[in-house]
C-alpha cells in the first residue's frame, strides 16, 4: 500500500509533468482538453484537502507538506490551464 506522500508525491509528478508537456506543444490543444485538465486538476486537489482535513492522523509531518505543496500545484496548474483556455479564445 502506498503512503499519503507517495500519492502527493505522484500527484505532483504527473500534475507537472502535464504542464510541462503542454508548453512544448507548438500547436494548443482543444478547449475541451484545457477544460478536462482543469478539472481535473481541481479534482486531485479537492481530494487531498479533503483527505487532510478527514484523515489528519495519517500525514506525517513530511506526508501533509507534499499534500499541501500537491494542493498548490493543482490550484496554480488549474489557474495556468484556465489562462490559456481564455487566453485562446
Amino acid at each position: 500500500m502506498m503512503s499519503p506522500a507517495g500519492y502527493a508525491i505522484a500527484a505532483i509528478t504527473v500534475m507537472l509533468w502535464i504542464m510541462w508537456s503542454d508548453t512544448l506543444r507548438a500547436r494548443r490543444p482543444s478547449p475541451i482538453l484545457y477544460t478536462i485538465r482543469i478539472a481535473l486538476f481541481l479534482v486531485v486537489s479537492g481530494l487531498l484537502v479533503h483527505n487532510l482535513v478527514r484523515y489528519p492522523h495519517i500525514f506525517a509531518g513530511a506526508g501533509k507538506a507534499f499534500a499541501i505543496l500537491a494542493v498548490v500545484v493543482g490550484i496554480l496548474g488549474a489557474a495556468y490551464f484556465a489562462r490559456r483556455l481564455v487566453r485562446r479564445v
